[in-house]
C-alpha cells in the first residue's frame, strides 16, 4: 500500500510540474508590465522573454518526463525514475536558493515541496519490490 501512495504522489507531482509551464507562460503579461515602460536595451528586453518562455517550455517537459518516468516504473522499469530525481534535485535547490535570494518568499517554497516529492518519490519506487 505505501508504494501505490508514493506511485500516486510522484503522478500528481509530475503533473502539477507541467501544468506550471502554463502558469509560468501566462505570467509573462506580468513580466511585461513590469518592464516594458522602462528603457530597457531592447535586445536584453526581447532575451528575457525567449528565456522566459523556453523555462515554460522546460517545465512542461519536465513533466512529462516525470510521468514517463512514473509509467515506466508501473511496468517495471525504474531506470527512468533517476530523471524524476534529477528534476527533484533542480526544482529542490532552485528552490532553497529562491528562499534565501527572495528572502523567504513563500512561493519558492512550492518548488522545494516538489523537489522533495520527486525525490522522495523517485527513491521509494527505485527500491526493489520486496515480498
Amino acid at each position: 500500500m505505501g508504494r501505490k501512495i508514493f506511485s500516486i504522489l510522484l503522478l500528481l507531482t509530475g503533473i502539477v510540474v507541467g501544468l506550471g509551464s502554463l502558469g509560468h507562460g501566462m505570467a509573462a503579461a506580468q513580466v511585461h508590465a513590469a518592464i516594458d515602460g522602462f528603457a530597457v536595451d531592447p535586445g536584453l528586453r526581447e532575451m528575457i522573454y525567449v528565456v522566459w518562455y523556453m523555462l515554460s517550455g522546460c517545465m512542461l517537459l519536465f513533466g512529462i518526463a516525470v510521468v514517463w518516468a512514473w509509467a515506466s516504473a508501473r511496468r517495471g522499469d525504474t531506470k527512468p525514475l533517476f530523471i524524476a530525481k534529477l528534476i527533484g534535485v533542480l526544482y529542490f535547490v532552485a528552490g532553497v536558493a529562491g528562499l534565501i535570494y527572495r528572502h523567504g518568499h513563500p512561493f519558492m517554497w512550492l518548488f522545494v515541496v516538489l523537489g522533495a516529492l520527486l525525490l522522495i518519490c523517485a527513491a521509494v519506487l527505485s527500491r526493489p519490490v520486496t515480498a
